[in-house]
């Protein structure tokens, strides 16, 4: 096995390469959501004049394209086969986005001699007839493949845009690299696949969201940080197996903080918070820190009501810029007053370790 960093573009002009996709793999399947988030992750990598990590690609190099037994007519005698045992979602989306640059300069007039050539991929059978179309700019087949052709067009309407800017797409391009890992054989590319997809306790949000304002400072501002922040919000939740309460509370945070969060739900939390933070938010990730830290404690509440009740009138944790969504909504009174005291006289009453 080989391992070395690459970057992008680099690895789809290496040499005479074409690029197979295992008839076992499943078929193309990202949606536009997944596509925007890649959109948007390198519209900031543009912004931000940084590079941005692909993830990892693992491949096995078959050798001369004789060996092929997918499509091998299409290719040339001299193409190297080259199988993506992971990463066909992001080569092929990535693919797409290409072909609508390239199509976005040509119908402008402005010169695509710097772009770098399309990559030569082979989908499985539902996709490839589709792809081969878009790449060619033929029409497309009678039963197109929905995922490519609504994909395409998300890419190409970003394109078309007034504000896009495209020389910097264009050097954010060079920017993108992946980890690219060279299988030997099928055996040891299938160890490999299940290690980075099936193994180990996956992520929860709260663990990334806590990596993605902790890992970049020094080690210093890293214990201070989770000292006086994240290690009092797990414990306002304590004990709570997975971060199910955290995760919840995360949630929660981003549905009165950020317009539309509801609507992306529960899979779409950590995202979501990625996009307040590198997008709308202009303070510091502590003033963050301490505005979750304060929405926690009041949330809390539903779990813990003894631990937070002197916080619950106290507590402003709405500190960073713009009011929130519930801001402006005045508490209404309730409609069963004496169901509501009840209820109150119950919740103080409550064991702290309910």
């Amino acid at each position: 096995m080989q391992t070395k960093q690459i970057g992008f573009l680099e690895f789809v002009e290496q040499g005479n390469a074409h690029f197979v996709i295992p008839a076992y793999q499943r078929k193309y399947s990202w949606s536009e959501s997944q596509c925007e988030e890649l959109w948007l992750d390198i519209m900031r990598a543009a912004r931000d004049d940084r590079d941005h990590f692909m993830g990892v690609l693992v491949c096995a190099k078959g050798g001369e394209n004789g060996d092929s037994t997918h499509n091998a007519a299409s290719a040339s005698d001299r193409d190297i086969r080259i199988e993506i045992i992971d990463g066909q979602q992001r080569l092929t989306t990535l693919t797409l986005m290409l072909v609508a640059l390239t199509r976005r300069l040509k119908h402008s007039g402005e010169p695509v001699d710097a772009l770098p050539r399309l990559p030569h991929l082979t989908l499985s059978p539902d996709d490839d007839d589709t792809l081969q179309a878009v790449l060619t700019d033929a029409p497309l087949p009678a039963h197109a493949s929905e995922n490519i052709v609504r994909n395409l067009g998300f890419f190409s309407e970003k394109m078309t845009a007034e504000n896009f800017d495209a020389p910097a797409f264009r050097r954010s391009l060079a920017r993108l690299f992946v980890i690219e890992v060279e299988v030997a054989s099928t055996r040891q590319a299938q160890t490999i696949f299940e290690g980075l997809n099936s193994k180990g306790v996956p992520l929860t949000v709260a663990d990334m969201v806590r990596n993605y304002l902790l890992l970049e400072e020094s080690r210093a501002e890293q214990t201070r940080l989770y000292d006086e922040y994240w290690h009092v919000i797990e414990q306002l939740f304590a004990p709570d197996p997975g971060s199910l309460r955290l995760n919840s509370a995360i949630k929660g945070w981003l549905t009165v903080r950020l317009k539309g969060a509801r609507v992306l739900g529960a899979g779409r939390a950590y995202s979501s918070f990625k996009r307040y933070y590198e997008d709308n938010f202009a303070a510091t990730k502590e003033s963050l820190l301490v505005e979750l830290r304060g929405f926690c404690l009041m949330w809390a509440e539903s779990y813990r009501f003894h631990a937070v009740k002197k916080f619950k009138s106290s507590c402003d944790w709405a500190v960073n810029g713009a009011a929130t969504l519930t801001a402006n909504y005045p508490l209404r009174p309730p409609d069963h007053p004496e169901a509501a005291a009840r209820w109150k006289k119950q919740m103080e009453e409550a064991n702290e370790n309910w």
